[in-house]
């Protein structure tokens, strides 16, 4: 098997150098696309700003597309990946109908808690 990837050989990636230069990359492409997102992840890796619960949480996930764009687009894996989505949001419909349901069974025991 052979792995193929953009910009970078895959020696690149045993090397400390190469992780550097990787990394440079992706926040270079993260600062393009959503600067305000790019200054958060500076800010949260010097410390400046920690976050906990819900606002790590709500961090990671506003950060993951970019991450998963990238890694896609580094190994050339975005018509796999995004096979994978499409199947994903295929099932948005059954996802809907559950937390409509739950929801509407959530009301009724609402008083009782």
């Amino acid at each position: 098997m052979t792995l193929v990837m953009n910009e970078f050989s895959y020696s690149e990636l045993f090397t400390a150098a190469g992780l550097f230069r990787l990394d440079a990359t992706f926040l270079r492409r993260l600062s393009a696309q959503d600067g305000g997102l790019a200054t958060r992840l500076g800010a949260y890796r010097d410390g400046r700003q920690p976050l906990s619960g819900q606002a790590q949480s709500e961090f990671l996930l506003r950060l993951a597309p970019h991450l998963e764009r990238f890694i896609a687009r580094l190994f050339c894996l975005e018509p796999e990946v995004a096979a994978l989505q499409a199947r994903t949001r295929s099932h948005d419909v059954v996802m809907d109908f559950k937390k409509h349901f739950v929801l509407r069974r959530a009301r009724r025991y609402r008083g009782e808690f």
